[in-house]
């Protein structure tokens, strides 16, 4: 189509049917079905055309667009350093003017961006002073700027004697230097790169103690000089300027390079839609050429785009080759300033192109292992736990994007493992079992925790997390075994010890971290040795208490010792004071045998101990030892059954007091306890309420 009609097309006024109208006009009787067709081709050929351009304009804006949200984010940053450099150059300003009068003639900053009263131009000052430096300053870009100057001394390096007075000038890209002439003027003596200036952070002692701070070392291949500055304020700022001029030409040295490398390369979105774009036209070439019903002119269209875009395709492949060939050199920028973020971002790059040739491939596959093993140091080395777990977030991300997720989960967990052993280690190991436990299990369900929280959006490594929690608990029961349970064997402390451990494993389920078993299978065998040590020696204590027994009333000291016992007991829902002896004048015995009270205070203890245990692996074991040691005592007093007050009051006080106590302290409503009263049918009577009232009325008679 001719470019008249292209114009009548895109015209507000354009009607098609006066538009197929003109075209039909003139036409015979009988071809007005080949003009159709005809005009239909036409149609769809300038359809195809369309689209093809359109798509074109597509791609060749995509880079645009790119390229135009990289340099605005860039250019976000630059605002936010420049805002930062106001800053600071604010500072400098109010600290110069409170510089004493020897400074002030010996130190001046200049910045585009200060305010100041005075109309003198800084750059025509200079020329004043120095001569030979009118050529550099008025031929300076609009990107570069006088950021320091001052007057100096210069002194020998080996003698530390003055050489002569100087002038340094700091530009954004060079460093010029003058010295002093008989005239009492400065003349240049040389400019010199930045890039060839390196300034040394260091005391030189040698100067002596005044001067050690003062002094700014400057290594100016082959060779380096001293300045001795006014004061150390002084000196400190000509280093910093210096730092910072270095690390803006660095900065702006690797966006050059980096945008002259990516020019040559059109996206890797850009090379794939042009190779289906060629694959589409190819297609439909063949297909027209396999129409008959399709004209030549057509044809011939289809053939040329189809050319077009395999030359397209050639020119990519070949621009790629070139962007592929600089790509070792780039990275190799990138290691050395240890800008790992863009060296990580050129690698991915490297992967997406669908261009290859095997040499360049083993050279970045070189420098990606090179990437990973610094960035695997970054996160196992010593100094890295001083940050945190996240000071190692970034190196683990980059290792990430490199497709080394696990690799990197697994060395960022192993540090961890790093952190949580050296905060174990720092617990002290002190006299209060319980204490130790509590800040063990602590550090443990925080460092649990905070790895789950930062997982919880990563899936796929689930594995390794509840792998490395398995492991870090090993290490905290396999502490708690050996400086608690084995140390302190005490029921009361293997009961807290397990309340403690299971209150942390039921926080770490609520956040979805289940290790229970895990707990019953490390802590099952130590537990149980403890709980038998314990009840061997509570059963040999309780014999011997039986092999003494006299029945005999229990006196004590005094009466408020009596009521101290009574009130002891009560505390614990043991009622005796209606055996407290009614004959006794002091007001000070009970009718119950002093060995019988203290099996009450045992047998509660070791209630109270086991129930907690109750919900370890060690249940049956609880069980049973509960069941031996009141089945030993019921067979002694079923075995000893007598006439007397102190048998039946003890007796009593056993089945009707202190065995229902227990047997709700350790399994509650259940009365398992209780049922073992039916295997010794002889103490029955005193297991009964009405015959303890009676046994009260014969007593108050007996008494009369």
């Amino acid at each position: 189509m001719g470019s008249n009609e292209d114009g009548l097309f895109q015209t507000d006024a354009f009607s098609p049917s006066d538009y197929i109208r003109d075209r039909l006009k003139g036409v015979k009787i009988g071809d007005e079905t080949r003009k159709l067709r005809q005009l239909r081709s036409e149609m769809s050929a300038l359809n195809h055309a369309s689209q093809e351009t359109l798509k074109n304009n597509v791609f060749r804006n995509y880079q645009q667009f790119i390229d135009s949200s990289k340099e605005i984010s860039h250019l976000e940053r630059e605002i936010y350093q420049l805002t930062h450099s106001l800053i600071e150059q604010k500072q400098v300003i109010e600290n110069l003017l409170m510089m004493t009068d020897d400074d002030k003639n010996s130190i001046h900053t200049v910045s585009s961006h200060s305010t100041t009263t005075s109309n003198t131009n800084p750059i025509q000052i200079l020329m004043q002073k120095m001569e030979g430096i009118g050529g550099i300053l008025n031929n300076m870009s609009t990107s570069e700027k006088v950021i320091l100057h001052g007057e100096m001394e210069q002194f020998d390096v080996e003698t530390k004697k003055p050489v002569q007075k100087c002038m340094l000038i700091l530009l954004s890209h060079r460093l010029i230097i003058g010295n002093i002439n008989a005239a009492g003027k400065y003349v240049m003596e040389s400019t010199l790169s930045l890039n060839s200036v390196a300034p040394v952070n260091v005391k030189d002692r040698e100067s002596g103690a005044a001067n050690a701070g003062k002094v700014l070392k400057l290594l100016i291949f082959p060779e380096s000089r001293c300045y001795l500055c006014e004061s150390a304020r002084i000196r400190t700022l000509w280093f910093d300027e210096l730092e910072q001029a270095k690390r803006e030409i660095l900065h702006k040295g690797s966006l050059v390079r980096q945008a002259t490398i990516r020019g040559k390369r059109q996206t890797v979105k850009e090379r794939k839609a042009a190779a289906v774009a060629a694959t589409v036209i190819e297609e439909k070439s063949t297909f027209q050429e396999e129409d008959e019903d399709v004209g030549d002119e057509e044809r011939s269209e289809f053939q040329h785009n189809a050319s077009r875009f395999r030359k397209v395709t050639k020119y990519l492949d070949d621009n790629d080759i070139s962007w592929l060939s600089e790509l070792p050199a780039e990275l190799d920028d990138c290691i050395a300033h240890r800008d790992l973020d863009q060296a990580v971002e050129l690698i991915h790059e490297w992967k997406q192109c669908p261009t290859k040739d095997a040499v360049i491939d083993i050279q970045l596959q070189m420098r990606e292992n090179t990437i990973v093993q610094l960035l695997s140091d970054d996160v196992s080395r010593p100094g890295a736990v001083h940050g945190g777990p996240r000071a190692m977030k970034k190196a683990r991300t980059l290792l990430t994007q490199l497709g080394r997720g696990t690799y990197a989960t697994d060395v960022y967990l192993r540090r961890r493992s790093a952190m949580q052993r050296n905060a174990m280690r720092d617990v002290t190991v002190s006299e209060e079992p319980i204490s130790y436990v509590k800040q063990l299990c602590t550090l443990y369900g925080n460092a649990v925790s905070d790895i789950a929280n930062e997982f919880r959006s990563m899936p796929q490594y689930y594995c390794q997390v509840l792998q490395w929690c398995s492991y870090e608990l090993s290490t905290l029961l396999n502490l708690i075994r050996r400086h608690v349970i084995e140390v302190a064997p005490a029921i009361a402390v293997i009961a807290y010890t397990w309340k403690n451990v299971m209150h942390t494993m039921e926080d770490l389920t609520a956040i979805g971290v289940h290790l229970n078993f895990e707990v019953n299978r490390l802590l099952s065998t130590p537990l149980e040795r403890a709980l038998q040590g314990n009840f061997e020696n509570i059963c040999d204590a309780v014999k011997m208490r039986i092999s003494e027994e006299k029945w005999r009333p229990y006196v004590l000291d005094s009466e408020s010792a009596l009521n101290r016992l009574v009130e002891e007991l009560s505390d614990v829902g043991i009622n005796v004071e209606w055996a407290i002896s009614a004959n006794d004048e002091t007001k000070s015995s009970l009718n119950v045998s002093q060995n019988v009270v203290h099996f009450a205070r045992v047998a509660h203890t070791l209630s109270k101990d086991l129930a907690p245990l109750r919900l370890s692996p060690i249940q049956v074991l609880c069980e049973v030892y509960a069941d031996e040691l009141w089945k030993m005592y019921l067979q002694h007093l079923s075995d000893n059954i007598r006439d007397g007050a102190v048998f039946a009051y003890s007796t009593t006080f056993i089945l009707t007091m202190v065995l229902p106590v227990c047997d709700k302290i350790l399994y509650g409503e259940e009365g398992e306890l209780i049922r073992l009263i039916e295997q010794f049918p002889s103490l029955a009577p005193y297991a009964d309420p009405s015959d303890d009232e009676k046994q009260k009325d014969d007593e108050e008679v007996a008494h009369v």
